[in-house]
């Protein structure tokens, strides 16, 4: 996730743009890995089986 995030800092740098299509697929994507990764979290922590 922390080279997803320099990447999209890199990005962002180089379009001068936060709207700029690949900026936004790539903010997309880190904000399912933190989606993904705070439910399993959750489910580790009421012990719970992981579901989609």
């Amino acid at each position: 996730m922390e080279l997803m995030q320099e990447r999209l800092y890199e990005l962002v740098e180089q379009t001068g743009s936060l709207v700029d299509p690949r900026v936004v697929k790539l903010s997309q994507e880190i904000d399912d890995l933190v989606v993904t990764m705070q439910r399993l979290r959750m489910c580790r922590e009421l012990d719970m089986p992981l579901k989609k």
